[in-house]
């Protein structure tokens, strides 16, 4: 197969974003008579005018090889082994052309249902294309050269705005079924059509998501979320019933939570727009809210043994399909206990403001806005409360209790 040849020149994108350290990895490569190209994010970000976030390089050169060549380098993974580069401000990721599906070979494993499980074969760069999964992510760039290098029709699928998986569709998603999840997250952050092959293999095969390694689909859920597109990432996965499926906490419920998503994912982008911090376990405690919500009645009087269980019962469950590291685990669960202590304005509530997850939990209060319609009166009274001085906390407080009396 004869690759289509860009100039660089065509798509006039600013090679200023061009991280020099992703170019130094090149050139030596290049001075060591092996290929080496910028590919996947890094160019098809350049193509469409977004600033690329990372630059992976792909080359002839094997893991062993590249080890030797860079010392501030180390080889990862087993299932796909490469290489990472690592500099100061940056990892450069380093991988190896790829070979073609060969199951005859000892380098590749493919499972009875037909999945990938291993696959360190190295092969040619036209190998290598087709064996990627999205077009738009097998595009090569020489950035020496200035020459761009299209073996799937990639540039064409950008130019149409379409997320096409190179080959069959449904042999691809069978092959790994965590490019549904790379699929959705594209079409995201791109704003792409998804091509109806695709949409018809996540309807068949979606439920071999929950097959899938549990901290690989964390992993991509961080991507989905958190690189701001998370409204965009909701509505997708709503619309081909992958949400309820990664989240399976609201079943049967008669409660609409689209309103309460919709909010706080809106806000999650706004955030990320702004360059605010954002707490993976903030998403993960407001993905799994409504559960709690639903099983606790946070809303009326609480009975705290059942909360507790409640909260250990849903993060136990979102474990075995999402695994969240332990240091989130801790931060979730303060956010949603620290949600009974905006119901009760005591002495306590002046250290409670000064507490170290108050901030979220307050933030967290508000996104609670949207679903609960109650809580107006509190979120005002804290809202004063919140940037008062001790004096005025104190006055704030009186007048509380003053009002519970009067009511009795």
């Amino acid at each position: 197969m004869n690759p289509e040849i860009f100039s660089a020149n065509k798509f006039n994108f600013e090679t200023d974003s061009l991280s020099k350290n992703a170019l130094s990895v090149i050139s030596r490569l290049h001075k060591k008579k092996f290929k080496a190209y910028i590919v996947g994010g890094g160019i098809r970000d350049l193509i469409e005018g977004i600033i690329p976030k990372d630059f992976d390089i792909v080359t002839d050169c094997e893991p062993k090889q590249i080890r030797k060549l860079f010392k501030n380098s180390r080889i990862i993974g087993r299932r796909f082994k490469l290489v990472h580069i690592t500099f100061p401000n940056e990892v450069i990721e380093v991988t190896t052309f790829r070979s073609g599906e060969d199951p005859q070979s000892d380098s590749i494993q493919i499972n009875d249902k037909g999945r990938i499980i291993r696959d360190n074969k190295w092969g040619t760069q036209e190998e290598d294309a087709l064996r990627r999964d999205l077009t738009i992510n097998s595009i090569y760039y020489d950035p020496f050269s200035e020459e761009i290098v299209d073996y799937t029709g990639g540039i064409k699928d950008l130019e149409n705005k379409k997320i096409k998986l190179i080959g069959d569709a449904e042999k691809r998603i069978v092959e790994d079924p965590v490019r549904i999840l790379r699929v959705i997250r594209f079409a995201a952050k791109l704003n792409f059509e998804i091509d109806l092959e695709i949409k018809n293999a996540i309807t068949k095969h979606k439920n071999q998501l929950l097959e899938m390694s549990s901290a690989r689909i964390y992993e991509e859920i961080i991507k989905m979320f958190l690189t701001g597109h998370a409204q965009k990432t909701y509505q997708l996965l709503q619309e081909y019933d992958l949400f309820d499926l990664l989240f399976p906490h609201i079943e049967n419920s008669k409660e609409d939570f689209n309103e309460f998503y919709e909010n706080a994912f809106k806000n999650t982008d706004q955030r990320i727009e702004e360059n605010k911090k954002l707490n993976t376990g903030f998403l993960f405690a407001t993905l799994l809210w409504p559960k709690i919500y639903l099983k606790s009645g946070i809303s009326e009087r609480i009975k705290y043994k059942s909360f507790y269980r409640n909260i250990a019962s849903v993060l136990q469950k979102q474990q075995n399909i999402t695994a969240i590291p332990r240091r989130y685990s801790s931060f979730i669960r303060d956010i949603w206990m620290n949600q009974i202590r905006f119901k009760k304005m005591s002495k306590k509530s002046i250290n409670f403001t000064n507490s170290m997850r108050f901030r979220a939990s307050y933030d967290f209060l508000l996104l609670r806005n949207s679903l609960e319609k109650n809580l107006e009166t509190v979120i005002n009274w804290w809202t004063d409360f919140k940037t008062a001085n001790y004096d005025k906390k104190v006055k704030l407080l009186n007048e509380y209790r003053k009002g519970l009396n009067e009511k009795k």
